[in-house]
């Protein structure tokens, strides 16, 4: 991007306060605009006896071992991460918990968590500074594995806090407690756990990761319950039940809340697991990429048989990998037959690295079962958990009331416990709206605008065409130089009103170990954009790595596609290379907030490695993998004739920063927050600087915000965008609107009876609902704005965490949700709105291809060690002059 100087926005002095967000848990009144009409919903009001009082105890269970050659330790199971795997863990602690509850003061009024060893009683049984001491001898546990070399269990039980702990009615303040000082949401951790018992007093049919996800092994016992399936690629899907608990408005007296109520929400997925196999089966016989396999959880077979992270692989097969021993070193292989007596046969195959950088043999390491993370999905496993999870709305509602029996809510256990989801309880249905489709303005015709209410197939000319002229054309390919495909891009590029000049640089042939090379010669002919066609799976991080280091756009087309560019690919094609150019296709024109001149809207992303623990920072490791900030804003205009065209104030491209890691905070090195900061102000003063007057509203959506973090964003996420302010003048003081985004929720919604022009029984694009199954206490709602092309899609949370006190500079709920709603129709690559607003979609691009271009970079770099931030975000980041500013890379 171009290097600014700092701006000093002169303003009139005036008082902050009017423009002063304010976190006040004051409910709007609902939205209006939009046709009604009634959902069914996966949402079942729980039954919750008042003024029971509840006690927290934490547990402490300690495991004295006797190892084969007689000698005797001690490990701790319910924290111990080192030797014991989660699943390993619940099992162990479910086994030494059930026979706690047969020994005196606990009764099975006891309720029993089986992750983190928390157990709840209705009774007192321990009172302040006491602790109760239990041994438990061999005999008394279960068949577990993990109890084998175990002589006796020692458990130590004591109360969690000294004060009163919670009771049955605390739900109602609950619901606002990230909002408040001191706000306590234990009644919602009881909830789960309490709505979890299923896992442990029938551990043979149900296991769990989570509270909120169950795991079921017997799936045939349910109706419409798949078994579990072999997937490949070491990879099995299984059905889970996925459920969470919250308070709910439930009912409304002339638009407030009267009663509002706990209530379970249901769910059911297939998920994606990793078999539990050695990892160099995996390896060998899978064929998997190396990058899918980062952040495995796998387990020594030998030695002390810990638990370890896959965090790399060494560049030297097994057989030429060596050890430091001492002050010397030896074959890893020489190593391993004179320590442990075994002989490795698997030598052929890459080392794996731990985070420290030791290396072991894939052939003694043995993968635990696990969910496969979205940066380890192979194209197999999307197209697998994307088929299977698309199940018609009427059907998977069907399906989620038979599971309503799984969780046993009915029964004396749940009667004891006080929470109950009582028999052939129905789901709850809410009036929604289908808000009105949006009014997009496209290019002239006639000398006029064409408009169109709403996406509508056909060639029409682009609303601002970017000339297509110091291009190059290259094909990755052995087979075919898809040459002819410029002729038919300049054609529908025309019929767009766009103008494709011939290519300035073309070459063919090319291959994964040449496409770089050919990309920084087109560079050097002076080609500012480069389209590349592919037969080769591979090669995009390669490209995606060469735009980088050239400083040129890249497009990227599949081979396999190019037989369907005579048609709506071909538009599509050119309508992507369009904005890649810095052009603008489409506009939405009725969205009066769109077209306001001095309005600043950002979207964030976060990517998050995996957190480093106490103990490895305190013995002085490094971060090895930074996280990434995505950001996305309207800071960016298009002039004609040095004029800026108003709607081109829904221009929105990307930027992606490095960042050091949440936990990482070290005296003398930039904070995450400290980028973020960065980031934001980079974009505030790109506003001033492209309009030459500073935004005076500023609207931030943030995505990926768990409930428990809408608190941080509402207090923390203000006094950020204030400071940033504050920066260029401490009068500057805009309106500042914060706004987070949540997929984390299980809600979906069926339209009862078929919804009016819709094809199917899902709900169609622009569904909002904000009322009956929404917080009683915050300002939240649900929209859908894409439409699934097959299955009921997941709609997402919307929560305003911080607006100003000045009345007349907040918005309503009908223009919140009719920006996002405009929004999702601002992505410009396709006919359609998408499921995100447009800025949140470009954001989580950049933020991917961040992720992306530091992978490649480390493989190229041969990087083992802690990386370099200022370097990368020199090289690849923000501050890259090599990147453009004014098209969207991604």
């Amino acid at each position: 991007p171009t290097q600014f100087a700092l701006v000093k926005i002169v303003m009139a002095p005036a008082a902050p306060a009017p423009n002063a967000a304010s976190t006040a848990l004051v409910k709007k009144a609902r939205g209006t605009v939009g046709t009604k009409l009634v959902f069914k919903t996966n949402v079942y009001p729980l039954t919750v006896q008042k003024k029971i009082p509840y006690f927290k105890h934490d547990i402490r269970i300690k495991v004295n071992l006797k190892s084969a050659d007689g000698k005797e330790f001690t490990r701790e199971l319910t924290n111990s991460s080192r030797f014991y795997d989660d699943d390993t863990r619940k099992k162990g602690n479910v086994e030494v918990l059930h026979a706690l509850s047969k020994k005196a003061p606990f009764t099975k009024k006891s309720l029993i968590y089986d992750r983190a060893a928390i157990l709840f009683t209705l009774d007192e049984i321990i009172k302040k500074d006491e602790e109760l001491t239990f041994t438990l001898p061999r005999s008394s546990l279960g068949t577990d594995d993990i109890f084998d070399s175990v002589k006796e269990v020692n458990v130590t039980v004591k109360k969690a806090t000294d004060r009163y702990q919670i009771t049955s009615d605390d739900y109602n303040a609950a619901a606002g407690a990230d909002f408040v000082e001191g706000g306590d949401k234990s009644i919602f951790e009881l909830l789960n756990i309490a709505t979890s018992q299923c896992v442990v007093d029938h551990m043979d049919e149900f296991a769990a990761d989570s509270k909120s996800r169950i795991y079921i092994l017997n799936p045939g016992d349910y109706q419409g319950i798949q078994e579990e399936r072999d997937i490949g690629d070491g990879q099995i899907l299984r059905t889970s039940l996925k459920k969470s608990v919250k308070t709910i408005e439930n009912t409304l007296k002339d638009g407030k809340v009267v009663n509002p109520i706990p209530a379970i929400i249901i769910d059911v997925s297939r998920t994606a697991m990793h078999k539990a196999e050695l990892l160099s089966v995996k390896m060998k016989n899978y064929r998997s990429q190396q990058s899918t396999m980062i952040g495995l959880k796998v387990k020594k077979t030998y030695g002390n048989k810990e638990l370890l992270t896959v965090t790399g692989f060494t560049n030297e097969n097994v057989a030429n990998c060596t050890v430091t021993t001492g002050e010397s070193k030896m074959k890893l292989t020489e190593y391993i037959k004179k320590q442990y007596k075994i002989t490795l046969k698997e030598t052929n195959i890459p080392a794996v690295r731990d985070r420290k950088g030791n290396v072991f043999p894939p052939e003694l390491l043995m993968i635990i079962e696990q969910m496969v993370k979205p940066d380890q999905n192979t194209a197999n496993t999307s197209r697998n958990v994307i088929l299977a999870n698309a199940t018609p709305g009427d059907e998977r509602m069907a399906t989620i009331t038979a599971l309503t029996e799984a969780l046993h809510l009915d029964g004396d256990r749940a009667k004891q416990m006080g929470v109950m989801l009582q028999k052939n309880t129905s789901a709850l249905k809410v009036d929604g709206r289908t808000l009105p489709s949006k009014k997009l303005v496209y290019g002239l015709v006639g000398g006029k605008p064409t408009t169109t209410m709403g996406f509508q197939r056909g060639d029409r000319p682009v609303f601002f065409p970017a000339p297509v002229a110091k291009w190059a054309f290259l094909a990755v390919s052995g087979r075919d130089n898809y040459e002819w495909m410029i002729e038919v891009l300049q054609k529908k590029g025309r019929s767009l009103g766009m103008k494709v000049d011939a290519p300035l640089f073309k070459q063919a042939g090319l291959n994964l170990q040449t496409v770089a090379g050919a990309i920084g010669q087109a560079k050097a002919a002076g080609c500012t954009y480069a389209f590349v066609v592919s037969d080769f799976e591979g090669d995009h991080d390669i490209i995606k790595a060469a735009e980088r280091e050239h400083g040129i756009i890249t497009q990227q087309m599949r081979g396999k596609n190019s037989e369907k560019i005579h048609a709506d690919t071909g538009a599509n094609v050119c309508l992507k290379m369009n904005v890649k150019n810095g052009g603008v296709n489409h506009v939405v024109g009725d969205e009066p907030l769109l077209l306001q001149e001095n309005l600043l809207i950002m979207s964030l992303v976060f990517d998050h490695p995996s957190s480093m623990s106490k103990k490895e920072m305190e013995e002085g490791l490094r971060p090895s993998c930074p996280a990434v900030v995505g950001i996305s804003s309207n800071a960016s205009v298009i002039k004609v004739a040095g004029k800026i065209i108003p709607e081109s104030c829904q221009n929105f491209i990307e930027k992606f920063a490095y960042a050091n890691p949440r936990e990482w905070k070290k005296e003398g090195e930039p904070t995450f927050k400290d980028t973020v900061f960065e980031l934001m102000r980079h974009e505030v003063e790109a506003f001033k600087i492209a309009r030459g007057k500073p935004a005076m509203r500023i609207i931030v959506y943030v995505s990926g915000v768990p409930e428990a973090e809408r608190g941080y964003w509402s207090k923390e996420g203000k006094a950020l965008v204030a400071d940033v302010c504050h920066t260029f003048s401490q009068a500057y003081n805009p309106a500042m609107t914060i706004i987070t985004m949540s997929t984390e929720g299980c809600e979906r919604f069926v339209a009862e009876g078929k919804p009016p022009n819709a094809k199917g029984p899902d709900p169609r694009i622009g569904l909002v609902i904000d009322s009956v199954v929404v917080n009683p206490r915050v300002n939240e709602w649900f929209l859908q704005s894409a439409k699934a092309l097959k299955g009921t899609p997941r709609t997402i949370k919307y929560t305003l965490v911080a607006e100003p006190t000045a009345a007349a500079a907040q918005y309503t709920m009908d223009q919140m949700q009719g920006l996002t709603w405009a929004l999702a129709h601002l992505h410009q690559y396709c006919f359609g709105t998408i499921g995100f607003p447009s800025p949140s979609r470009i954001a989580a691009d950049a933020a991917k291809r961040a992720r992306a271009l530091f992978k490649t970079h480390q493989q190229q770099s041969r990087n083992r060690g802690p990386y370099d931030l200022e370097e990368l975000n020199s090289t690849l980041g923000f501050k890259s002059t090599k990147a453009s500013s004014t098209t969207r890379s991604v």
